[in-house]
C-alpha cells in the first residue's frame, strides 16, 4: 500500500520556516482568504448561533471552552473544506478546550479522537503545512477503502475496551463508535481522500447524537451538540460547493 507522503521532501528549515509563518500577519491573510462564499457565509451563521446557544447557559468555565472550542473547532473545519494550511493550528487548539470539556463529561473517546486529531492533522498541517497543501486532492481508490475499514475496526475495538474496562465512560457504544468514525476521517484527510467528506458527515450525525444525550444527561451543555451540526452544513459545502468536490469532479472527466 503506497500514500503520498506530506513530509516527503521536506527539510528542517521547511519545518522551522512553517512555524515562523505562524507568527506572521500573512499566514492569517492567506489562511482566511480565498474561501468559497457558502464558507463565509456559513461561518458567520456559525458563530452567531455558538454563541446564542453558549450565553443562556451562564459564563461558567465549561460554558466558555465549550463557546471557544466549539468556535474555533467550526473555523478550523472550515478551513480545510477551503483546504488552507491554518486548519492545522484552530485544530490544535480546538481540541485541546474541547478534550477539557471532554473530560468532564466522561466522553473518554472524545478526548482519544481529538488526540489523534492533533498529532495526525493538526501538528502535521502546522509542520508540513505546504506540502500537505499543493498535494493533490483524490478519489476514493481500493487502497483509500482498506486503509479506512481498517482504521475503523482497529480504533473502535481499542476505545470501546476502554470506555468500558478502564475509564468507564456512562455512553461507552455511542463514545467510542463516534471517535472512530472521527479516527477513519482524520486518516482520509491525511491522504486527501475526498471521501473523507462522507466520514466527517457520519462523524457529524454521531458527534450531534453523542453531545445531546450528555447535554440530556446533564454531563454538558447544549454548545457542542450545536456545533456539531454545523459541523454537518460543511460537510455539506465540502462535498458538493468546495475544492475538493471541484477536484473529484475535474478527475472524473479527465
Amino acid at each position: 500500500m503506497t500514500h503520498e507522503n506530506a513530509t516527503s521532501g521536506y527539510s528542517w528549515q521547511d519545518v522551522q520556516a512553517n512555524i515562523k509563518q505562524i507568527f506572521t500577519w500573512s499566514y492569517y491573510k492567506e489562511g482566511f482568504s480565498g474561501w468559497d462564499k457558502q464558507s463565509y457565509i456559513w461561518l458567520a451563521i456559525g458563530l452567531v448561533v455558538i454563541a446564542a446557544t453558549g450565553f443562556p447557559h451562564g459564563l461558567d468555565t465549561m460554558s466558555i471552552l465549550s463557546m471557544i472550542g466549539g468556535a474555533i473547532g467550526f473555523t478550523c473545519t472550515l478551513a480545510i473544506t477551503a483546504n488552507k494550511r491554518i486548519n492545522g493550528l484552530l485544530g490544535f487548539i480546538s481540541a485541546i478546550l474541547i478534550s477539557i470539556v471532554a473530560f468532564h463529561s466522561k466522553n473518554y473517546s472524545d478526548i482519544v479522537m481529538q488526540m489523534v486529531y492533533v498529532i495526525t492533522l493538526d501538528l502535521n498541517f502546522m509542520f508540513f503545512g505546504n506540502a500537505w497543501q499543493n498535494r493533490k486532492i483524490k478519489a476514493m481508490n481500493t487502497n483509500g477503502w482498506l486503509l479506512a475499514i481498517i482504521t475503523f475496526v482497529v480504533a473502535f475495538f481499542l476505545l470501546y475496551m476502554m470506555d468500558t474496562h478502564i475509564l468507564i465512560s456512562p455512553r461507552p457504544w455511542m463514545d467510542a463508535f463516534s471517535a472512530a468514525i472521527g479516527v477513519t476521517g482524520a486518516t482520509l484527510t491525511i491522504g486527501k481522500f475526498h471521501s473523507q467528506y462522507w466520514m466527517w458527515t457520519l462523524q457529524g450525525v454521531m458527534s450531534v447524537s453523542l453531545w445531546g444525550l450528555t447535554a440530556l444527561q446533564g454531563d454538558a451543555n447544549w454548545v457542542l451538540f450545536a456545533t456539531y451540526i454545523l459541523y454537518l452544513g460543511n460537510d455539506v459545502i465540502g462535498l458538493f460547493f468546495s475544492p475538493w468536490s471541484r477536484a473529484t469532479k475535474s478527475e472524473t472527466a479527465a
